[in-house]
């Protein structure tokens, strides 16, 4: 699979089908809690198209599930933002969150490469996030500015679903689609177009 170098995109203007996964292999893929999540995601996306933020979608999303109970799993570097995330939410829902440095862990315990050597550093720890959520009966897990890595254990651990509503970039102020809209970072990182100067 390469369809982002696909230059047609028949997939998406004709139907065209490039695998081998039938229209019943798909139908048995969605179903239960699953097409749930597909019939919300696709009213999200039918009745807010371009006119909410991320933050309001996901909202909305939440409302259409039915969920009572939300987590959100925060990068420390966040927390302000994760603040008014939380004060936004709880507007409708019961929220909880929990910060990467949960458990105040220093990173020497697991070994871990540290930013400073000799300094303590506590770990990130999103196994106990996840739990942590889980142990309050959240149906929706959202993170917002976890760590490359962090962010992967947090969603395997997840026994719910999880959105990512910030990714961090700490050198882009956590837009990471900066470095593809720039021509100056795209030329860095030797991703240039054929006909860019």
């Amino acid at each position: 699979m390469k369809c982002a170098k696909c230059m047609r995109k028949k997939c998406y203007v004709e139907g065209q089908n490039c695998t081998k996964i039938t229209v019943n292999d798909v139908k048995e893929a969605y179903t239960g809690k699953l097409l749930d999540i597909m019939k919300a995601a696709a009213c999200t996306e039918g009745r807010y198209y371009n006119n909410l933020t991320r933050l309001e979608e996901t909202n909305e999303f939440c409302k259409l599930m039915g969920f009572k109970k939300i987590g959100i799993a925060f990068c420390i570097g966040l927390n302000k933002e994760a603040k008014l995330i939380e004060e936004y939410f709880a507007k409708t829902f019961e929220v909880y969150s929990v910060c990467c440095k949960v458990c105040g862990v220093a990173k020497e315990n697991l070994g871990l490469e540290q930013i400073n050597e000799g300094a303590r550093e506590t770990m990130c720890n999103p196994l106990m996030q996840a739990r942590l959520l889980q142990e309050k009966g959240v149906e929706f897990c959202i993170t917002v500015g976890l760590c490359v890595g962090h962010d992967a254990l947090f969603t395997g651990a997840a026994e719910v679903p999880v959105t990512c509503l910030v990714a961090k970039d700490r050198v882009l102020a956590h837009n990471p689609l900066g470095a593809v809209y720039s021509r100056y970072w795209r030329k860095k990182l030797k991703i240039t177009y054929e006909d860019e100067v």
